[in-house]
């Protein structure tokens, strides 16, 4: 498989991914291992008052039995929690084209650039979807504190799928120890959000980002055309991600015949600094672009290295506004760039 081909694959591949993992927001919220084991240590009565939890998408969470719900003016009791069995109860859930490597004109019809740029818009438009999907779960998704009744039922999974539940007052170091997560429902108890975590990007990312930037044209300047990109990647930190980038850019010349650049790349991410909800870094990249001119029949594929500056505007926990501004070296040019939109985290 050529390397353009292997390039052209690379949306499918990420679509599919993104549109398989995607779910809706449910009144399940999940309390971490460590979480648990911090509110253990707190008086019984004062465990409530402040609950880090993370919203379960789908059917994550969801407890196999119903818990009772809580009314404000429940009193606090304190006893040991019974298991059945001296354990937990267990309960088992499923969830035909030649080119040049090398550059130069090849002879063919004069349409390739259109068709690509075609074909651009559709995987722009699945994009655009699946940013959307996402914003909606992965973004919109409450990441952050919530205050609770110390009576709140507290659902628990063990090691190996074990599950019980009891009152948050209820719950011992021992059996925060033991407990892989718990979850917290929204509709069990007075619900109180505290407000939402800062911006942790740190996990998968994925950003769809719309613009300009120049397109080289065969004998003549660049023009600026519109431009249009979307990644994947992961962040091992808070500050620093790996991302895949695919951009197309196309502009006509003044015949109307298409110009088209697609350029596919690995990017690295760096955003250092913040100040409040504003965050700044800056980016570069190394990889390959395909160029294809209607007017002139050219095509070439040519190696790229680019970098630039980046900019973020914090909305919740997952989900901010990038701009980028940069220059990618490709096809002989220093070709400027500029694009923005939506990065979920």
């Amino acid at each position: 498989m050529s390397s353009l081909r292997l390039a052209r694959t690379v949306p499918y591949v990420f679509a599919l991914a993104l549109l398989v993992t995607t779910g809706c927001p449910s009144a399940s919220h999940r309390v971490s291992r460590g979480e648990l084991l911090e509110l253990a240590q707190q008086p019984p009565e004062n465990r409530g008052e402040n609950v880090r939890v993370v919203q379960s998408l789908g059917g994550a969470d969801q407890p196999p039995e119903p818990a009772p719900r809580v009314r404000a003016g429940v009193s606090v009791y304190v006893a040991a929690p019974i298991w059945v069995g001296g354990s937990p109860r267990y309960h088992r859930h499923r969830a035909p084209r030649a080119h040049s490597s090398g550059g130069g004109i090849v002879n063919r019809r004069s349409n390739v650039a259109r068709a690509q740029k075609e074909e651009a818009k559709v995987w722009l438009v699945v994009a655009a979807v699946v940013a959307g999907a996402l914003a909606f779960t992965e973004g919109v998704r409450y990441d952050g504190w919530v205050k609770l009744h110390p009576m709140h039922p507290v659902h628990l999974w063990g090691p190996y799928g074990e599950y019980t539940w009891m009152p948050l007052a209820h719950v011992t170091p021992d059996v925060a120890a033991w407990a892989d997560h718990g979850a917290v429902r929204q509709d069990e108890g007075p619900w109180q959000p505290l407000g939402r975590a800062p911006l942790n990007r740190q996990g998968f990312t994925y950003s769809l980002l719309l613009g300009a930037g120049q397109v080289p044209v065969v004998g003549d300047d660049p023009d600026t055309g519109f431009l249009g990109r979307f990644q994947l990647g992961y962040y091992p930190t808070k500050m620093i991600g790996v991302q895949a980038d695919i951009a197309y850019s196309w502009t006509e010349d003044s015949q109307g015949a298409t110009i088209f650049d697609g350029r596919y790349s690995l990017e690295l991410d760096v955003l250092p600094f913040s100040a409040g909800k504003i965050h700044a870094g800056g980016y570069g990249q190394i990889g390959f672009a395909s160029l294809s001119d209607d007017g002139v029949s050219f095509d070439e594929i040519d190696g790229l290295f680019g970098g630039g500056g980046l900019l973020q505007l914090e909305l919740t926990t997952r989900l901010a506004l990038t701009a980028r501004a940069g220059v990618v070296s490709v096809h002989d040019e220093a070709l400027f760039e500029f694009t923005g939109g939506v990065s979920i985290y």
